[in-house]
C-alpha cells in the first residue's frame, strides 16, 4: 500500500510539471504580473473558439473561418497604463525564451507597434502565435495568445491586417 501511494505521489508530480511546463505565453506573462491590478488577461475556451468559427457573418471569410475552427484557445491580455513597461516585459519574457518562441513579423505605424512570434513543433507546425501590440496613442498594450494548429496564411491575414510588409528573419 505505501508503495501504491509513493508511485501514485510520483506521478502526481510528473503531470504537475509537465502541464507547467505547457503553460502558454500569456500564463506565463500573467504570472510574472501575479499582483499587478493593471494587467488583465480573458481567456476565450474551446467553445467560444468554436462558436466564432460558426459564425455565417459577412465581415469573416471563409479562410478565416476554418482558421479559427482550428484555433484551441485564445487569451486577451491588457494593460490600460505604462503600456511601453508591459510591451518591453513582455518582449524580454519571449527573448529570454528564444528557444521556445521565434520573432516573425514586426509593424509599425504612427500611432501603434508590435510583433507576432511563433511557437513551433520539431516538425515546423506552428502552434502558438502570440501578437504583441502597443497602442501609443491610447497608451495600452496587448497581447494576443492563440493557440491551435496555426498555419501560415492565417498568419499572413492578421499580419496585413496591422499592415506588415515585411517579415522579420
Amino acid at each position: 500500500m505505501r508503495r501504491l501511494v509513493c508511485i501514485m505521489t510520483v506521478m502526481a508530480t510528473a503531470v504537475t510539471a509537465l502541464a507547467q511546463s505547457a503553460q502558454d505565453f500569456a500564463s506565463r506573462f500573467m504570472q510574472m504580473c501575479d499582483e499587478d491590478t493593471a494587467v488583465v488577461c480573458v481567456t476565450v475556451s474551446p467553445k467560444m473558439m468554436e462558436q466564432l468559427g460558426r459564425q455565417n457573418d459577412a465581415e469573416i471569410s471563409e479562410d478565416m473561418a476554418q482558421a479559427i475552427h482550428k484555433l484551441k484557445s485564445a487569451r486577451i491580455v491588457t494593460a490600460t497604463s505604462n503600456s511601453d513597461v508591459y510591451y518591453d516585459r513582455a518582449e524580454k519574457l519571449l527573448v529570454k525564451n528564444n528557444r521556445r518562441f521565434r520573432r516573425s513579423k514586426s509593424y509599425n505605424t504612427q500611432s501603434a507597434h508590435g510583433t507576432f512570434y511563433t511557437r513551433q513543433t520539431k516538425n515546423g507546425n506552428t502552434v502558438e502565435l502570440i501578437l504583441l501590440h502597443n497602442d501609443t496613442r491610447k497608451g495600452t498594450m496587448v497581447i494576443v495568445n492563440l493557440t491551435g494548429d496555426i498555419d501560415k496564411e492565417f498568419i499572413d491575414s492578421l499580419a496585413k491586417h496591422f499592415g506588415v510588409k515585411t517579415a522579420c528573419a
